[in-house]
């Protein structure tokens, strides 16, 4: 699936893509969340990955995994199209758990077929990390797979406020006495804030695509993310940007110290599906040198 079949003024990697043609739906209609709760217990729904390639050596060590509903005779649909529903109507908890266990499984095959030394990222909402409930089957997930907790990137996207802040803490330390690493997602917008970074056993920043589109076309957005940038150094805090698409955006990127790199001017997130096994192979790991110079 190639970059021309979307919109191209999408706003964020969770955004509905929305296919020419396609019909964005009432996510708060009754049908419609019957459907998606049918969809994640009868395994209706996909991932795609997309790696992150590091900024120096050009390799990808970690895929981050997204979540797709396809729909027959409706398209494909993102995940803005049905997260904020699931978190308002109680299905996130069981949407993330499915989305977490698939990601156990296409990493045995992964590091198999691709690199033994991948990891995933995974997305969860700020809402499963206020659950006691949440962190156990993560740990029981992991141990059913023989995995370590460790092979993952919890990346904490706040769509939704978080309600009790003790709660999270208390889910992140949890996590963390297995040697999990978390990432802040969508970092200066919706609720990610600066006071997460105090409170949370952040290691990883993401720098929101609403920020990267609008390099070469507004100084203020390129001063925010050079300080953005500046901020995680001095912190010690690992850096991604999400959404690159040019080379200007890339080479700015690059200039300015980001450390790790995704997006469609890489390589599209439908390339690497467990369902396309004849794209499936170690060159999607590597940054071409087209793509560097």
């Amino acid at each position: 699936m190639n970059k021309s079949e979307y919109n191209k003024h999408s706003h964020s990697k969770h955004n509905f893509l929305q296919r020419r043609h396609g019909v964005r739906p009432d996510a708060n209609n009754e049908q419609f969340l019957s459907n998606l709760s049918a969809a994640i217990r009868n395994n209706e729904l996909q991932l795609h990955y997309q790696p992150r390639y590091d900024s120096l050596s050009g390799h990808a060590n970690i895929l981050e995994a997204l979540v797709r509903w396809e729909r027959p005779g409706l398209g494909t649909f993102y995940p803005n199209t049905f997260l904020r529903a699931a978190e308002t109507h109680g299905l996130i908890f069981a949407l993330d758990l499915w989305v977490f266990e698939q990601c156990c499984k296409d990493l045995i095959q992964y590091r198999k077929t691709l690199s033994p030394q991948l990891k995933i990222a995974v997305n969860i909402s700020s809402l499963d990390c206020e659950s006691v409930y949440y962190s156990q089957k993560l740990i029981d997930l992991c141990n059913h797979y023989q995995l370590k907790l460790a092979d993952f990137i919890f990346e904490i996207s706040e769509t939704h406020a978080i309600n009790d802040i003790r709660k999270t803490i208390a889910f992140c330390k949890t996590l963390n006495e297995y040697n999990t690493r978390f990432c802040l997602g969508g970092f200066g917008t919706g609720y990610a804030s600066i006071i997460r970074l105090l409170e949370l056993p952040t290691h990883y920043l993401e720098i929101d695509y609403s920020f990267i589109s609008q390099i070469g076309e507004s100084e203020h957005s390129e001063t925010i993310i050079k300080n953005i940038l500046k901020l995680a150094r001095t912190l010690r805090l690992k850096t991604i940007a999400v959404g690159v698409e040019h080379k200007y955006q890339y080479d700015f990127l690059m200039a300015a110290g980001c450390d790790l790199m995704q997006g469609f001017y890489f390589i599209s997130p439908g390339e690497i599906n467990p369902g396309i096994t004849n794209k499936i192979n170690k060159s999607s790991l590597f940054m071409s040198d087209k793509k560097k110079f």
